[in-house]
Order: structure tokens, then sequence, then C-alpha cells
């Protein structure tokens, strides 16, 4: 299981995540997918890179963090 924390993740890699959360995200680059498929963040489909299950939890729980806040 991924043990990554959103606190790892660079800026560009957040802001990748939450758009892929809400669908295909055109302005993704291949290096930054490609880093985000190592962390096991994104995974590679027919259609091209989407978040991966792994990615969805690490996005909800933190914006379900920041809703307690």
């Amino acid at each position: 299981m991924n043990q990554t924390s959103w606190s790892d993740l660079t800026e560009e890699e957040r802001t990748a995540l939450k758009r892929m959360n809400r669908g295909p995200y055109p302005q993704l680059t291949p290096e930054l997918a490609q880093r985000l498929i190592e962390r096991g963040l994104a995974v590679q489909r027919e259609n091209g890179v989407g978040i991966s299950r792994e990615g969805r939890e690490l996005v909800i729980n933190m914006l379900l963090g920041q809703r307690e806040q």
C-alpha cells in the first residue's frame, strides 16, 4: 500500500491530483504523469493517465481534513 502523504507532494502534483479527481486533465505533462504513476497515485489507462484509487483516497482525505478544521 502506498504511504504517500499530501505533504510529500509538490504543489504541481497536488494540483494535478485535485484536477484528475474531477475528470480528465489534458494539461498533465508526461513527466508529471510518470511521477504520479511511480508514487501509485495515477495509472495508465487506454484513454490516457487517470487517478488511481490511492490517489483518489489521498485527495478525499485531504478535502475532508480541510472541512473538519
